[in-house]
């Protein structure tokens, strides 16, 4: 809503089609590369020819994700949410990924979640619409 009047110069948009090259290269070799644990995925990170691109962009920090931003709407309701460590909390729309648990107040196992619907095609559809009118509401 910040940028709807921005302009995007033609050098930005070339730079913007490399790095998303670039991100779908890093998840056709690994379709996880952005799950699981920050250390255990950092060498891989930090070797992509992404993230070479990112250290040589002005003001170069530690890069972090996003695991909506992240990962494509798919990827994270058809093979994410399957693990038993995603917690889901309905009120706020937020997922919280953590193999050693989460106690934070609202948090469910989606496997929890998906139990209590009539099967999995429509809770995983509920998802996928949820997160879609969540991200669709940000956008205007």
């Amino acid at each position: 809503m910040f940028s709807n009047h921005a302009q995007v110069s033609e050098k930005a948009a070339l730079a913007e089609k490399k790095l998303m090259r670039l991100r779908q290269e890093m998840i056709a070799e690994d379709d996880c590369i952005v799950t699981g644990s920050y250390y255990e995925k950092l060498p891989k990170l930090t070797g992509s020819k992404l993230y070479d691109c990112f250290m040589h962009m002005p003001k170069t920090v530690i890069h972090h994700i996003h695991l909506t931003a992240a990962c494509n709407i798919d990827f994270l309701v058809d093979k994410l949410c399957y693990y038993d460590f995603v917690y889901f909390n309905e009120k706020d729309m937020m997922f919280n990924v953590n193999k050693n648990g989460c106690d934070l107040p609202g948090y469910i196992k989606v496997n929890q979640l998906r139990s209590f619907w009539k099967n999995s095609t429509e809770f995983d559809k509920y998802l996928k619409d949820s997160i879609l009118l969540n991200h669709n509401s940000i956008k205007s």
